[in-house]
């Protein structure tokens, strides 16, 4: 984290009111199960496609979700997302504040997998 509160470019106001909608709680829980795309992600949290959309690229943009592209049988591709979120802490102690999120990282496979992907 840094002096003035920001932690990978994303500030503790981004990532609370992230945190603080239901919908995007529902869809990091959903993530975090099993790669899953938008309209999975929309019949299994009751949201319109495009709110899981708006969703999605703030969780994006925050790092706390990433894109990855997920082939399918009849030679088509569509992309899935991943939770990247593990922990997020926020501590208040002696008159100070301070924050930490903990971020999966990508594994062999899922980089392969992405990288196969760009073919």
């Amino acid at each position: 984290m840094t002096p003035d509160g920001e932690m990978a470019g994303v500030d503790l106001a981004t990532v609370v009111s992230l945190l603080d909608d239901e919908h995007v709680r529902s869809i990091l829980i959903a993530t975090s199960e099993k790669p899953r795309s938008a309209n999975e992600l929309s019949d299994r949290c009751g949201l319109s496609t495009s709110s899981i959309y708006r969703r999605l690229e703030r969780l994006t943009d925050a790092d706390l979700v990433t894109e990855r592209t997920r082939p399918r049988s009849d030679g088509h591709h569509e992309t899935v997302y991943v939770s990247r979120l593990d922990r997020f802490e926020l501590t208040i102690r002696d008159g100070d504040i301070s924050w930490e999120v903990d971020r999966r990282s990508d594994d062999v496979a899922d980089q392969l997998t992405r990288l196969w992907g760009k073919f």
